[in-house]
C-alpha cells in the first residue's frame, strides 16, 4: 500500500563525494524555514557588533588624535618660547660682554690712577725724608698730635706716607710726615699690600678667579637654574662691580687731587692753624672738642643700657680717646672729680650765670678753684663712667636747670 507524502516535512539530499551514498535529511517545514532566519539574525548581530566596535575604535582614535594635536600645539608653543628665550639670552649675553669690556677699561683707568698716586707718594716721601733727616725722633713723634689737631675735620695726617700706603718700617713713621689725605673712603691699610691692591682684592678675584678661595661651610647641593636668571644675576654682579669701581675711581681721583693740593699748601699750614684757632675762639661759646659728630641729643631718648625712655640732660659728642677737650667759655673750675655714672668730669662756672659740664673724660688738666680761659684745653676725651664708647657728654646748666647746649653753640 502506497503511503501518502507528508507535506509538513521537507527532505534534504546531501550529496557527498563520489562513491559514497546520498544522505537524506528529513526536517519539518517550520524548522527548515527557521534555520535561514536564524542565520540571517546571527549575521545581522555580528555586523551590528562589529559596527559598534568600529565606532568605539574610531572614537578612541579621534580622542588620541585630539590629544596628540594638543600636545603638538603645546610643544610648538614651548619651542617658540625657547626660541624667544634663546634670542633674549643671546641679547643679554652680548650686553654682558659689553659690560665686561667696560669694567676692564675702568680697571685699566684705576691702575693708571694708582700709579699716579704712588708716584706722588714716592715724591713726597723722598722730599719729607730729606727735610726730616736731622730731626729728633722724640720731637717728631710728639708733634704729630698737634698737627692732627690743626687739620680740618675731613682730613687726617699720616705719620708716614709710605707707611700709609705700602707698610714702610717703623723708623720711617717717626722721621717723616705726609700730606693731608681725605679720610672719607681713602684710609689705606698698613699691611704689606698697597692700598689699591687691598681695595681691589675682591674685584680682581671675582674677575680673574685665579686664586683658590680659602672658605668653608655646610655642603648644600646646587641645582641647575634658568639661564636667564643666571644672566640676570651676572648683570646684577656686574652692576655692583661697576658701582664699586666708580666709587673707587672717584675716591682715588679725589685722593690724588687732595694730595696735590696738600703738597702745594704744606708751606702755609701754620698760618692756617692760627686762622682756625682765631675763628674757633671768636664766638661767645665755642664747641668743646674737635669732633662735630653728635651721637645723642638733648631731651628724652631711649636709654642705651636699659632700653627705656630716659631724660638726657646734655649732648653726646663722639670722638677718640685722648682727643683734646676745651673750655666752651672762660670761668672758674668748681669741680674736677670722678663719680660713678659721670666718670671723670669737670664743671666750670661762668660770669654770665651759666655752668658748663664735661663728663666721661679720660684725663683732667685743671683743678677746683683754677681760672681757665675760653678755648683752653681742660682735659681729654674718654670713656669713663656710665658710657658705651668714647665720647664727651657736654652740658650747659642755667639756674640749676640743664638747657639745650645747641641753643648756645653749633657744631
Amino acid at each position: 500500500m502506497n503511503s501518502q507524502p507528508d507535506h509538513n516535512r521537507i527532505t534534504l539530499l546531501v550529496v557527498r563525494e563520489a562513491g559514497r551514498p546520498v544522505r537524506q535529511l528529513h526536517l519539518s517545514k517550520p524548522l527548515a524555514l527557521a534555520l535561514p532566519a536564524a542565520a540571517a539574525l546571527s549575521l545581522s548581530s555580528l555586523v551590528t557588533s562589529m559596527h559598534i566596535h568600529a565606532s568605539r575604535s574610531i572614537s578612541e582614535l579621534e580622542a588620541e588624535a585630539a590629544a596628540l594635536s594638543l600636545k603638538n600645539i603645546r610643544m610648538e608653543l614651548k619651542v617658540a618660547d625657547k626660541d624667544e628665550a634663546l634670542l633674549q639670552l643671546r641679547s643679554q649675553v652680548t650686553e654682558l660682554s659689553e659690560e665686561a669690556q667696560s669694567i676692564k677699561d675702568k680697571l685699566k683707568s684705576v691702575t693708571e690712577l694708582e700709579q699716579q698716586l704712588q708716584s706722588l707718594i714716592d715724591e713726597e716721601t723722598t722730599s719729607s725724608s730729606g727735610n726730616a733727616a736731622g730731626a729728633d725722633d722724640t720731637d717728631t713723634t710728639a708733634s704729630a698730635p698737634d698737627a692732627s689737631r690743626s687739620a680740618k675735620p675731613p682730613l687726617i695726617v699720616a705719620a708716614s706716607a709710605k707707611v700709609a700706603v705700602t707698610g714702610a718700617p717703623e723708623e720711617s713713621k717717626r722721621t717723616t710726615t705726609a700730606p693731608f689725605l681725605k679720610q672719607q673712603d681713602t684710609d689705606f691699610p698698613t699691611g704689606n699690600l698697597s692700598a689699591i691692591d687691598f681695595r681691589f682684592g675682591a674685584v680682581t678675584t671675582a674677575l680673574a678667579s685665579t686664586v683658590p678661595l680659602q672658605v668653608g661651610g655646610e655642603y648644600i647641593a646646587m641645582y641647575a637654574e634658568d639661564p636667564l636668571e643666571l644672566v640676570q644675576d651676572t648683570k646684577d654682579d656686574f652692576e655692583e662691580i661697576r658701582s664699586m669701581l666708580d666709587k673707587m675711581v672717584n675716591s682715588i681721583s679725589s685722593t690724588i687731587t687732595e694730595a696735590e693740593e696738600a703738597n702745594q699748601l704744606e708751606a702755609s699750614l701754620q698760618a692756617q692753624k692760627a686762622r682756625e684757632e682765631k675763628a674757633r675762639l671768636a664766638p661767645a661759646v665755642i664747641w668743646p672738642t674737635g669732633s662735630k659728630v653728635i651721637t645723642s641729643s638733648f631731651g628724652y631718648r631711649s636709654d642705651p643700657f636699659k632700653g627705656v625712655s630716659a631724660y638726657h640732660s646734655g649732648i653726646d659728642i663722639a670722638g677718640s680717646i685722648g682727643d683734646p677737650v676745651y673750655a666752651a667759655m672762660g670761668g672758674v673750675v668748681t669741680s674736677a672729680d670722678q663719680m660713678g655714672a659721670r666718670g671723670k668730669y669737670i664743671i666750670i662756672k661762668h660770669d654770665n650765670g651759666l655752668e658748663t659740664w664735661y663728663m666721661h673724660l679720660n684725663s683732667m688738666n685743671v683743678s677746683p678753684g683754677e681760672t681757665v680761659g675760653k678755648g683752653e684745653q681742660i682735659g681729654t676725651l674718654g670713656n669713663t663712667g656710665r658710657s658705651t664708647g668714647p665720647h664727651l657728654h657736654f652740658q650747659i646748666v642755667k639756674g640749676n636747670n640743664p638747657v639745650n647746649p645747641l641753643g648756645y653753640v653749633k657744631p
